[in-house]
């Protein structure tokens, strides 16, 4: 069984001081990425197909050896593909009221998509969130 990933991220920031105590930022990174099992293929374990516990399952259903070897295992090719990509960008401004407070205020804002939906459904969401802040050095 081969298991391949791939991913890729792009991220781009910056921070300005427009004065000694106002200051602006913003950052920016978008990501895709993929992964998948290729040429998946398992060979039954068993000669006969057949579990070895201490009695034979195969008497009590016929179709027991199948349900725990994994040479009957299908779908997991189509079942393991992922693929997604995010955008995710932050902008915020701070502000020093005096040498020792601060206020802050963040925007945040997350998309993300998922474009091969598999066992869970499509898992895409976008967020948006914004955050105030008051800081105090000392």
């Amino acid at each position: 069984m081969d298991y391949e990933t791939d991913a890729h991220t792009f991220f781009l920031g910056a921070n300005l001081a427009l004065l000694p105590e106002l200051g602006i930022n913003a950052n920016g990174s978008y990501t895709t990425g993929s992964g998948s099992i290729e040429d998946f293929h398992f060979e039954s374990m068993y000669p006969t197909g057949d579990l070895k516990l201490d009695y034979n399952v195969s008497t009590l259903n016929p179709n027991m050896p199948y349900l725990y070897d994994v040479a009957y295992l299908n779908g997991m090719d189509d079942y393991s593909d992922v693929e997604f990509s995010e955008l995710a960008f932050t902008a915020g401004v701070n502000y020093r009221l005096n040498k020792n407070v601060g206020l802050g205020l963040n925007y945040y804002y997350n998309d993300y998509d998922d474009e091969e939906e598999y066992v869970y459904g499509d898992q895409s969401v976008t967020l948006q969130s914004l955050m105030g802040s008051v800081t105090y050095r000392f």
